[in-house]
């Protein structure tokens, strides 16, 4: 198990910021060794995009079509929908990476 916060700079649109969150968690898990990843999420809207087969037409799609690729770097992915109370570590984490200029592991 780990956990990370990783700085971005310039990302004033939340879903962008979400999208990237679940795209950096990919990789970090993959940096770790997991071969199969649950990932949570608060942003109902990132989750069913990135459950989603069909193409992304949106802002979000080189991001998303990253995400797609980390993923035949695992044997499985999940995303779940959680709400935001449920999620309230990974909140405090954001807030605590505010704080750092470099990432924290």
């Amino acid at each position: 198990m780990g956990a990370c916060t990783y700085p971005y700079v310039g990302v004033a649109d939340a879903f962008v910021a979400e999208a990237k969150a679940c795209e950096r968690a990919l990789l970090f898990k993959i940096d770790m060794g997991f071969r199969m990843v649950i990932l949570k999420g608060d942003s109902l809207t990132i989750i069913k995009k990135l459950k989603s087969k069909r193409e992304d037409r949106s802002i979000l799609r080189p991001i998303s079509q990253n995400i797609q690729m980390l993923e035949d770097y695992l044997e499985e992915v999940a995303y779940h929908f959680v709400p935001r109370d449920v999620n309230r570590v990974a909140h405090t984490m954001a807030l605590e990476g505010r704080r750092r200029l470099s990432p924290c592991f």
